[in-house]
């Protein structure tokens, strides 16, 4: 009978905000500086805090998941409603935001798409680093 292959062993994933606090840095004054330069300082703004609700909203996250697993029986469900109101409660504030300050308002929700890129590539890059320096 063959033994079972050991199952792969992945690379760590980096649970610091440094990195993708100094990538939305930089994107924002980029972003302020062409809104600007197109007369449109306010959109740069908000794209500026939706990546810093995003910012935000991780590190609530990283609280949250601590939180739950430092308990003697964690709960998946206390994740889920704690990810669920935190989005619900995320996604108003940019609806309520982009429906007042029309249409710099819809600036948020770039930055947020702008955050979420971002660390997705800040986290998905040291991880296949990491695979590929594997033997």
């Amino acid at each position: 009978m063959a033994t079972p292959a050991p199952a792969p062993l992945m690379p760590r994933v980096p649970l610091s905000l440094r990195r993708p606090t100094i990538i939305v840095a930089a994107i924002g004054i980029v972003a302020l500086a062409l809104t600007w330069s197109i007369g449109r300082p306010a959109l740069g703004a908000f794209i500026i805090l939706g990546m810093a609700m995003g910012l935000l909203n991780i590190k609530l996250v990283q609280h949250s998941v601590a939180k739950v697993t430092a308990e003697a029986h964690p709960s998946k469900g206390q994740i889920a409603v704690s990810s669920a109101s935190r989005l619900l409660v995320i996604t108003a504030v940019a609806l309520v935001i982009a429906f007042l300050v029309q249409p710099d308002g819809v600036g948020v929700f770039f930055g947020l798409a702008a955050f979420q890129a971002i660390l997705v590539f800040s986290t998905t890059v040291p991880v296949v680093k990491g695979l590929r320096q594997r033997p």
